[in-house]
């Protein structure tokens, strides 16, 4: 993987490790699919205003399909699943969950790009999964049903994650990233508005919340997609999902920061485990593959 992108993997991870205490804080205001309706709208808005200005032209006729159906497992789904989870279980658990994402990533890509499972990739998955666990070991749930509910959102959330990457490859290949990131999140929106209604508010909107739900959308929908997208056409799936790998890292840091909670000697074990499982994903492929 070229330096470039190894960096704008880095960036994306900082963005959506840090989009998990955006949603713990806008969640009990706006409620789930209000959280993720608001997001893709402000972030689609916005995405369209610049291609406007810089005279971007979307293929909708050609591609609305297209955005429609990722623009539903990549984004509709995913984002009212953690918004929920974000209601019933700390941020910190919900990052850590999402860095199941690239098994799932790496089964579908197998699935439906016939691609090659490689020894690296199989090692740093299984290696990945270790910190994963590690992390999560740190942390203690209220055991109500409700935590458990949040918990099997989350996990369905990455397989999405690990589908539309997969279908984005495969089917996406005429689609430049700026039209996938503001063409999905469009329809992923408008999909979600229906529910909007039933999503209240259910404590009052202050100035520093609109503005917390417009950081929101443009910095964790708009610019983040439009990174993400590039690396699935130019790195492909599995290494740009490995991102959720990083992600925990990131969410542990900005948690420290802006929550004060606790950094934990297991969750720096995690953290460096976690790392070598991204370097053995991203890392040159092996001959040796698991057919």
């Amino acid at each position: 993987m070229s330096t470039k992108n190894s960096l704008l993997l880095i960036l994306l991870s900082a963005i959506w490790g840090g989009s998990f205490i955006f949603m713990r804080v806008l969640a009990p205001v706006f409620g789930a699919v209000g959280t993720a309706n608001i997001r893709l709208l402000i972030g689609a808005i916005f995405l369209l205003i610049i291609y406007r200005l810089i005279r971007y032209q979307i293929h909708w006729k050609r591609d609305w399909k297209l955005f429609l159906v990722i623009g539903i497992i990549n984004s509709a789904l995913p984002f009212t699943f953690f918004s929920f989870a974000a209601l019933h279980i700390p941020a910190s658990i919900s990052v850590v969950i999402n860095s199941m994402t690239p098994m799932f990533g790496a089964l579908f890509e197998k699935i439906i790009l016939k691609g090659n499972l490689t020894i690296n990739k199989l090692m740093g998955l299984v290696i990945g999964t270790i910190g994963v666990i590690i992390i999560s070991g740190s942390k203690t749930l209220s055991g109500t049903p409700k935590s458990y509910v949040a918990i099997f959102a989350c996990l369905a959330a990455t397989f999405c994650y690990g589908l539309s990457g997969a279908l984005v490859k495969k089917y996406g290949k005429q689609v430049e990233a700026k039209a996938m990131a503001g063409g999905s999140q469009l329809f992923a929106g408008f999909v979600l508005l229906p529910f909007l209604a039933t999503s209240g508010f259910s404590t009052p909107v202050t100035y520093d919340i609109i503005l917390t739900v417009i950081v929101f959308g443009v910095l964790c929908s708009a610019i983040a997609y439009l990174i993400y997208y590039h690396l699935i056409n130019t790195a492909g799936p599995t290494i740009a999902l490995s991102v959720t790998f990083l992600m925990p890292v990131f969410g542990i840091l900005w948690s420290k920061i802006i929550l004060n909670e606790v950094i934990t000697g297991q969750m720096i074990l995690g953290a460096f485990i976690i790392l070598i499982g991204i370097y053995l994903i991203i890392k040159p492929k092996s001959k040796k593959v698991l057919t």
